[in-house]
């Protein structure tokens, strides 16, 4: 009895505030279980332009300073040079070039993103290279026109390699 007279109200048993715990915890789980089985695509945003595109995680082979690229004497237009990959020349484009895109001098282009496309193994010069994002595909939207492959949230541009028309060291 309480001070007042009135018997105290009933305790939930422990038995069933220990059931109520668990529920809780199992309710919790299964919603982060379900918010990770939402599939994704990893992008390695960029910046070239004055303006943000990203290219596809699983195509990159390397991220390199830009300051090892050699000239390549009479290259064609958008070629800046040649940069060693694992004792492999390969290719240097001018990302800029290749989109169209008014640029400032190759000073302002300080990293280089290998791409793999089908063995070809090519690169772009850019001016910066941020973290890598996860985007759930369902927000992706398929390109209209042009070197893109999707259009990611905030309008980034996910670049098509085999869109570009590098393949094989060519150039635009």
């Amino acid at each position: 009895m309480t001070p007042s007279g009135r018997r105290p109200a009933p305790s939930a048993a422990p038995g069933d505030r220990r059931d109520a715990i668990l529920r809780d915890r199992a309710r919790e789980l299964a919603q982060a279980r379900e918010t990770r089985s939402v599939e994704t695509i990893s992008l390695l945003p960029f910046e070239v332009g004055g303006e943000r595109y990203a290219v596809e995680v699983t195509g990159v082979h390397q991220v390199l300073d830009a300051r090892h690229v050699d000239p390549l004497l009479g290259a064609p237009r958008g070629v800046i040079g040649a940069i060693m990959s694992r004792s492999r020349p390969v290719p240097v484009f001018d990302v800029r070039h290749l989109l169209g895109l008014e640029g400032g001098g190759l000073v302002d282009l300080v990293r280089v993103i290998l791409v793999d496309d089908d063995g070809d193994l090519f690169g772009f010069a850019v001016e910066s290279v941020a973290a890598r994002i996860e985007v759930p595909t369902t927000e992706l939207r398929p390109a209209d026109a042009g070197p893109f492959r999707w259009m990611a949230p905030g309008r980034l541009g996910v670049l098509d390699p085999s869109r570009l028309g590098v393949a094989g060291g060519g150039g635009g």
